[in-house]
């Protein structure tokens, strides 16, 4: 299997992923009034900056850590946005997207290691 198919496999179960914690897990979570410390809260954010940014990388892109950064910086907007309407910060959310962020660069340093990413 070619990288870029692999890069769109792992980014649709990701956006699946970010898709059923924002519905079914959050909600399971609310509704029981059980504290998971703000993980229901934050999974959304993380699962769809990977899903998202390793979506874009099934076509090949010369400067991928720039598409990772991109898509980073426009979920902490999109969260700065939010606290311009609502006056509430997220944190969790900004350090979930961030470490979205960083989970794709960890992908993009492993596959350069076993392919040469193109």
């Amino acid at each position: 299997m070619r990288i870029n198919g692999l890069f769109g496999i792992i980014g649709l179960i990701a956006v699946i992923l970010g898709f059923l914690s924002k519905t079914i897990y959050r909600d399971y979570i609310n509704l029981n009034k059980i504290n998971d410390y703000g993980v229901a809260g934050s999974l959304p954010s993380y699962f769809y900056v990977v899903g998202f940014t390793l979506l874009l990388l099934i076509k090949p892109n010369k400067y991928p850590k720039v598409l990772v950064l991109i898509v980073t910086l426009g979920s902490v907007l999109y969260e700065l946005m939010q606290w311009s309407s609502t006056r509430k910060l997220d944190v969790k959310d900004i350090l979930a997207a961030i470490a979205g962020g960083l989970t794709v660069l960890v992908i993009l340093k492993l596959v350069k290691k076993k392919h040469e990413y193109k």
